[in-house]
């Protein structure tokens, strides 16, 4: 079973924040860890902001596999139908679906993330 790992959950995996010792203890815990490629866009322009270096932000990404969207994931991300969900956020819930029966759930701290996943059952976790 695979877990899809949104940018939220991503970068406090780095920066240490409230929820981050849980995290990692559930990271540590869990192998089968996916995302999209736009994780990789996300967290590098983030590292700015965040004091990180590309160097790091690419050894943590080194452990998670990174699913290319395709033609049909960008279509249905435009599909969605929640209007709070913005649109990097739809992309990676349409990417998570990509997974199909093999996703357990989507690590994320973004309630935005979380209200439209959860409207689409799929099962949700932000360990803290």
């Amino acid at each position: 079973m695979a877990w899809y790992l949104d940018t939220s959950a991503f970068l406090k995996l780095i920066v240490d924040e409230d929820e981050s010792r849980a995290l990692r203890a559930w990271y540590r815990a869990n192998n089968s860890i996916w995302s999209s490629q736009l994780l990789r866009t996300e967290a590098l322009r983030a590292r700015f902001k965040l004091g990180l270096t590309s160097e790091r932000i690419q050894s943590v990404l080194s452990t998670v596999s990174l699913i290319l969207p395709n033609e049909n994931t960008f279509f249905e991300a435009g599909m969605m139908k929640s209007t709070a969900l913005r649109s990097l956020d739809a992309l990676h819930l349409a990417t998570a679906r990509e997974l199909g029966g093999d996703l357990k759930g989507i690590v994320t701290y973004d309630l935005r993330l979380i209200e439209a996943a959860s409207l689409l059952g799929i099962q949700i976790i932000s360990p803290n």
